[in-house]
């Protein structure tokens, strides 16, 4: 039976856990595991826990595992846990009085703690007839949210009289072996010895008499050979029931090297997807996530009555052969907030969006949205979760000759805005689409698909289609794909957007197709996308849509900036100034964009021309350090070593310096003839880092 299968189970993870304990486990982690969610934590996360090693970690995962049952995650309490442990401590005070053992470890504690205590308990310990036996009947509606039935009996008693109250069950025990005497077994008489034995208890308590036959109320009298098997599924529900509807699978998927030990044990699912699109200056990452809304972390304020939540996004690009190469990173961070009235947008999923520029080539993309609500100002009581997309990113070359449509992107509608035309994760100018990660529409609905021709022919046109998946099941009779045709060229805002409405077709997996087509009908190019059709009438959709890590095209000269950036990583030196001059020349205000060919120009020995640049750059904006010090260091090398020293002393006085900085100094006060400053500071010099070779060369002068 079950209930036997489940004493297996937590003796051997005990057996488990002590063995884990022997490689170091520190006694606090170990009495958690063993001892105080030892009858509610999955077999994932057991697993995992006993995988992890550090005190750190295993203090990360058990606040994670609390934070997967807590109720109601915008209060600092969590109802759940607190009441797991006072149920622990209720079956010590009463269920061990009588034994040897902890009441944790007692039949009675065990469901105790699981169910929570019953509606009504009655004791039989005063009985002739019968051994000590106790009856406990559940009458919970809300056992139906943890997949176990509301209603049922679990019923305990003394074997032979003797021992500790055990678990009884209707299969492998019967109701004769609740009796002192029963009448003994005649050959060939079983089904009498049992309703004999109904009877005499059903003279004690008819509900005694019911339980002893199936724990379930539903299931009436069956004296035959097969009776009580609905207990068998009973005690297989509350088995299950700790962990009925959580997601143990971030239990699964943890990578130490994605984000830091306090997220680390927090992952939720999400969908989201990312397309490469043609934008200002050449080809752009877009990227979108969607975060259900039950796996958001929000605090409400209890002072203001305001809901909060801050969301951080970190963005990297890699080589896909050598994951070690990064092309581009970046972080940003934003902060959500509602008030009571607005809250009603907490039960709708979570959308983030960004955009960045990129450079041919293949790739591999990570976002990582972290997610931090803090109802007060101790880092402890702070409420941590994250999701991830990543995926290959393949880039090819922008060409301006062969027809070709870019990926289809699935989205819930298209707007055109008003104000300045911006660029933004799926923005483009005034045109705006709002994004389905999911690809999943309600039946009814519309269907939005951005699909952009380039290099298309004067008479070309697009073909859409929304078809049944010839891999789906629909039937004998499969229904009609629905279709659209739309001139390729034409008097449009942004890329092109068509929409094509669901109303006829049924639930289940389609495929939507668009084709480039000439004008006698060839076809020209061809792309799909999986499209899932729910049979709902309505699916929730995001009303929290927040962009992230956007580079902002409309800022003159950065997006040159980020391609000459990921050349650099790439191993281009000649790509990546051909992009920073790009900057230069799009942007000459953009500060950045200066700094970077400046770099350039020393590093091709041209100092001139980076006081060129930098010069009126430290006269605007004195405090910034790159130009600070890159000014400084080509007035050295032209031989300007009093304009040098302005500011060189000022990139002293803005951070802490390095060895080369120091050489600087030491070099212009030594020309200038201070000696005294000189030998300063190529002494810090030489303390911060004796084997720079400017240092040694300098010292030996």
């Amino acid at each position: 039976m079950k209930s036997r299968a489940w004493l297996a189970a937590a003796l051997a993870a005990l057996v488990c856990g002590s063995a884990a304990a022997q490689d170091g486990m520190a006694p606090r982690h170990r009495a958690w595991l063993e001892e105080e969610v030892v009858y509610i934590i999955g077999e994932t996360e057991r697993e995992a826990f006993l995988r992890l090693e550090g005190e750190d970690l295993r203090d990360a995962f058990i606040e994670a595992f609390w934070e997967r049952r807590d109720p109601n995650p915008t209060t600092a309490e969590n109802e759940y846990r607190d009441e797991h442990y006072e149920r622990i401590a209720y079956a010590n005070e009463f269920y061990g009085r009588d034994t040897g053992r902890a009441g944790w470890r007692t039949d009675r504690g065990r469901y105790h703690i699981v169910l929570g205590p019953p509606r009504t308990r009655e004791d039989f310990s005063h009985s002739s007839f019968i051994y000590p036996v106790e009856l406990w009947f559940y009458n919970d509606p809300a056992l139906r949210e943890r997949g176990v039935p509301p209603f049922f009996y679990l019923l305990f008693f003394r074997r032979f009289g003797a021992g500790e109250m055990q678990l009884y069950s209707p299969v492998e025990d019967g109701p004769q072996a609740l009796l002192i005497a029963p009448e003994p077994f005649i050959q060939g008489d079983f089904r009498q010895q049992i309703e004999r034995a109904f009877d005499q208890l059903h003279g004690i308590s008819p509900e005694l008499a019911s339980a002893a036959l199936s724990f379930r109320t539903d299931e009436g009298t069956n004296f035959g050979d097969i009776r009580g098997f609905g207990t068998v599924s009973l005690m297989d529900e509350i088995y299950r029931s700790p962990t009925f509807g959580i997601d143990t699978g971030y239990a699964e998927r943890f990578d130490f090297g994605s984000v830091e030990s306090d997220y680390l044990f927090n992952y939720v699912a999400s969908a989201g997807f990312h397309h490469v699109l043609p934008g200002p200056g050449g080809y752009y990452l877009h990227w979108a996530i969607e975060i259900p809304n039950e796996s958001v972390m929000v605090v409400r304020d209890p002072r203001i009555g305001r809901y909060g939540a801050v969301f951080i996004a970190s963005i990297e690009i890699s080589d896909r052969d050598d994951p070690d190469v990064v092309l581009y990173e970046d972080r940003a961070e934003s902060f959500f907030a509602v008030s009571e009235e607005e809250a009603g947008a907490l039960g709708q999923p979570f959308l983030f969006r960004g955009v960045v520029p990129v450079i041919a080539g293949s790739h591999h993309l990570r976002v990582i949205v972290r997610n931090r609500a803090c109802p007060s100002r101790n880092e402890e009581e702070c409420r941590r979760a994250y999701t991830l997309l990543e995926g290959p990113l393949e880039v090819s070359e922008l060409q301006f000759e062969t027809p070709e449509l870019t990926d289809p992107v699935l989205a819930h509608g298209s707007a055109l805005l008003g104000g300045d035309p911006l660029y933004r994760g799926y923005r483009f100018g005034r045109r705006r689409i709002r994004p389905n990660p999911s690809s999943v529409f309600a039946a009814g609905t519309t269907l939005y698909l951005l699909s952009e021709p380039l290099n298309a022919p004067e008479d070309a046109r697009v073909e859409w289609t929304v078809a049944p998946d010839p891999a789906a099941l629909f039937g004998d009779e499969p229904p009609p794909p629905v279709s659209g045709t739309v001139a390729a060229h034409g008097d449009r805002d942004g890329p092109l957007v068509v929409s094509q409405p669901l109303g006829g077709l049924p639930g289940g997996r389609y495929v939507a197709g668009v084709r480039l087509l000439d004008g006698d009908g060839r076809e020209l190019a061809r792309r799909e996308v999986p499209v899932q059709i729910s049979p709902r009438a309505v699916l929730s959709r995001p009303l929290v849509d927040g962009g992230l890590g956007e580079v902002r095209p409309e800022l003159a000269g950065a997006p040159e900036l980020v391609r000459a950036g990921q050349w650099e990583a790439a191993g281009n030196p000649a790509m990546a100034r051909a992009y920073a001059e790009e900057a230069v020349r799009v942007g000459p205000n953009y500060v950045p964009a200066r700094e970077l060919l400046a770099r350039y120009f020393l590093e091709a020995d041209d100092p001139a021309g980076a006081v060129t640049l930098l010069g009126p750059v430290f006269a605007a904006y004195p405090d910034r350090y790159e130009t600070a010090v890159r000014l400084g260091e080509a007035r050295v090398r032209t031989g300007d070593f009093e304009g040098a020293l302005g500011p060189l002393a000022r990139a002293l006085e803005l951070r802490a310096p390095d060895a080369d900085l120091l050489v600087l100094l030491a070099t212009t006060h030594l020309v200038l003839g201070n000696e005294e400053s000189a030998g300063r500071f190529l002494d810090q010099a030489y303390e911060l880092d004796p084997e720079n070779e400017r240092v040694r060369a300098l010292r030996r002068r």
